[in-house]
Parts: C-alpha cells; sequence; structure tokens
C-alpha cells in the first residue's frame, strides 16, 4: 500500500452543488477509492432525500477515485450543525480537500469550519460560514425565472373582458384559470351576440386570470429566497395586465411553507391540500424548491391521510360551484423519481431541472489545480437549467441514466 502523500497547508476545495434542499432521516457515510497516493477528498452534501444530491455524490466520488483519490462521501440529514460538524472531523481526519453543499441555518454556536490547519475554500452557493474560492453552481435566480417561465409558458391567454377574481366570487366560478362556456340560459340570442359572461364572439369560451399559489423552502434560507425574488419578478408583467393573481405566497413570508428543512416536504404537501380546499381554490401552483415539488406532488396525486380522530362525516368545504375544483396547475423543480413520475403521467405540467453531473468535470479539476498549488481556471456553472415537459422525461432523465425506465411506472 502506498502511503499518502502528505498535503499539509495546501489549499483545499470546497464545492458547492446549489440545488434544492429537502429532509432526511439520518446521515450517511461511506469511504472508498483507490491508494496510490493522491490523496483524500471529504464530500459533504446535505441529504439523500434529494435525488440531485445522491446523484451528484455518486459522480462525484466516480470521477474523483477515477484521478486516484479516496473519498469520505456523507450527508448530513439536512441538518446545519451536523454538515458544520462532519467537515470538520474530515479535516481533523487528514483530508486533503472538502466538497460541500451547504446547508442554511444558524451555525454560529459551532466552531467556524474556516478555522484549521488547512484552509477551507467555499465552492458555489454562498455561506457565511465559509470563504468562497471557486464556484461551481446554477444560480438561484436563474432557476427561479426558468419555473416562473415555465409556469406562464403554460397558462391559457385571458379572455380580455374576463371578470378580475380579485373582485371576489362571480359567474366565473371556482376554476379562473380554465374555460367558462357561454350562457345560453333564456334571454340569450345565440345568434346577434353574447349575453353577460360570454366572449365577444359568442362561440369562444371565457378565460380569466389563473388564480397562482406560490410556495417555497424554509424561512432563513437566503439561496431560495433569490431563487424566490427572481420567480415574483418574472410573474409581474402578467399580474400587472391581469393575465394572473397570486392568491397565495405573494410575499416571501407568506411562500415559506417551513422553517425546519426536514419538515419542507410535509409542510408544502399540508399547504397544498388547505389551498385546495379553500373557495376559490388556486387554478395554478408553482413550487419553488425539490422538496416543496414533492410535497405538492403528493397533495395533488394522491388522497389525503386518514384522521383517525376525525369525525366519519367531516362538514363538507362549500363551493361556489357545487362541484370539488379541478386539479390544479403544477411547476415545480428537480427531478426526484415522484417528481419524474408525475411529470411522466402529465400531473405535473412542467419541472425545471439543474444536472448537478455537469459540475463534475470542472469541480474535480479544480481540486487537481489547488492541490498542486495552481489557481483554477475560471468558474463552473451548468448553463441555463432545463424546462422540462412530459414529452422530455424519456430524453432527458431515462436516456441520460438518470433514472430507469421502470422508475417511472412506480
Amino acid at each position: 500500500m502506498t502511503p499518502r502523500t502528505p498535503l499539509r497547508g495546501a489549499a483545499a476545495l470546497v464545492a458547492v452543488l446549489a440545488l434544492g434542499l429537502a429532509g432526511c432521516t439520518s446521515t450517511t457515510a461511506r469511504t472508498t477509492g483507490t491508494s496510490d497516493g493522491a490523496g483524500v477528498i471529504g464530500i459533504a452534501l446535505p441529504s439523500t432525500a434529494d435525488a440531485e444530491w445522491v446523484r451528484a455524490g455518486d459522480a462525484l466520488s466516480a470521477a474523483l477515485r477515477d484521478r486516484g483519490y479516496r473519498v469520505d462521501l456523507q450527508f448530513a440529514a439536512d441538518d446545519a450543525r451536523t454538515q458544520v460538524a462532519q467537515v470538520q472531523n474530515m479535516r481533523t481526519k487528514g483530508a486533503d480537500a472538502v466538497i460541500v453543499a451547504p446547508l442554511p441555518g444558524d451555525v454560529s454556536a459551532a466552531a467556524p469550519p474556516s478555522e484549521g490547519t488547512d484552509p477551507v475554500v467555499l465552492f458555489g452557493r454562498t455561506s457565511t460560514a465559509y470563504a468562497i474560492a471557486f464556484t461551481a453552481v446554477v444560480e438561484p435566480e436563474e432557476l427561479g425565472r426558468a419555473q416562473a417561465e415555465a409556469l406562464l409558458a403554460e397558462l391559457p391567454e385571458v379572455t380580455p373582458d374576463a371578470v378580475d377574481p380579485g373582485d371576489g366570487p362571480s359567474d366565473a366560478g371556482s376554476d379562473a384559470g380554465a374555460t367558462i362556456e357561454p350562457d345560453a340560459g333564456p334571454g340569450t340570442d345565440e345568434s346577434t351576440g353574447p349575453d353577460a359572461g360570454t366572449s365577444p364572439d359568442d362561440s369562444a369560451p371565457v378565460v380569466a386570470p389563473a388564480r397562482v399559489a406560490v410556495l417555497a423552502a424554509t424561512t432563513d434560507d437566503a439561496w431560495e429566497r433569490r431563487r424566490y425574488d427572481a420567480a415574483v419578478a418574472t410573474l409581474a408583467p402578467a399580474v400587472a395586465d391581469g393575465r394572473l393573481t397570486l392568491v397565495a405566497g405573494a410575499t416571501w413570508d407568506e411562500a415559506a411553507v417551513a422553517d425546519d428543512p426536514l419538515a419542507v416536504a410535509d409542510a408544502a404537501e399540508d399547504r397544498a391540500r388547505a389551498l385546495g380546499r379553500s373557495d376559490p381554490a388556486p387554478t395554478a401552483l408553482l413550487a419553488l424548491g425539490d422538496a416543496v415539488t414533492r410535497g405538492v406532488v403528493t397533495a395533488v396525486t394522491t388522497d389525503p391521510p386518514v384522521d383517525d380522530d376525525a369525525s366519519p362525516s367531516p362538514t363538507p368545504v362549500p363551493s361556489s360551484t357545487g362541484a370539488p375544483a379541478p386539479a390544479p396547475l403544477v411547476v415545480g423543480s428537480g427531478a426526484d423519481t415522484v417528481t419524474a413520475r408525475a411529470l411522466h403521467d402529465g400531473a405535473v405540467a412542467a419541472t425545471v431541472f439543474a444536472d448537478p453531473r455537469a459540475l463534475v468535470p470542472a469541480t474535480v479539476d479544480a481540486i487537481d489545480a489547488l492541490l498542486a498549488r495552481r489557481a483554477p481556471e475560471g468558474d463552473a456553472t451548468t448553463g441555463s437549467p432545463e424546462i422540462l415537459r412530459t414529452d422530455d422525461v424519456d430524453t432527458a432523465l431515462v436516456d441520460s441514466g438518470w433514472l430507469r425506465a421502470d422508475d417511472l411506472s412506480g
């Protein structure tokens, strides 16, 4: 066995693959790789609950092993303090570089990760706990804009004389984003013109502004706040011209569904179910973040859990139409199995996907450079995120090896 070359004092790399965060119930760790003297690289990722982090960990590990490194890969169960401790432990054990996707949260009580024999350099996502030397990231603003653009592309054109849902209940009923058939009741002369509530040409249905609810992640996640701000700014012109109205999530505090990253998916599910029971219900849901999207998908594709303590005959929620509100149009992010399956089946209209595997080559090149005391060449990004729809699932996710075909069958 060839001993590892000591690299104390060499620059360390901390790489951030900044995509959506989600919950996990336990930390996991594994050390693999060769022992030909290239060094040991620690990888500290948020959780195993998001496919992005699992795929990133696998791809990074494989690429590093190919270059002769040993790999110490750990997941922090979406707990910022756990992650700080993992990074410190990696450095204490002599890791020559650490790749970390930093979690949001207050880590001020923990020993600063920047202290130690080998300086830690942050790669990517902004974190007050780390310094920044190299960036490999899809900016959250790009993700937010892409999600909002995908939503706008899916909305129908609004009929100019459609009723503004902000004025309260109207003849438009509870589905303000759907078509409304012309009134053919008594007194309507179909040959000469429409009655109130019909389209000007007496043939095309009236389409009222969509009622959009925006759901976001945790209240203290500054990274996700940037995604939210970009998304709302992109929607603003459509709000101004009456194409849509924000009925929920018009401010960050209203949009954030949880205080704890571990609770995001469940909280998003609860929020989406509650919105679905409102009258009128939203006609579109914009789910900002992978865990948020998983929760929303669960809400729109499954029956609510049975409450054993609930009354056997609960009072029904009144509806202005007397019929259940139709399933809302959903635009989300990420390509976890549950999200990809919903996209494949048509329950999700679109998802915005940034493949973290595209960051790996530049990340490993940067590690090589830093450990050789050379400056890395430039920054790394994945480019613009992709907007995926049903027809894109096979080519973008299955053919690329992100998912297996049988993952979509459930």
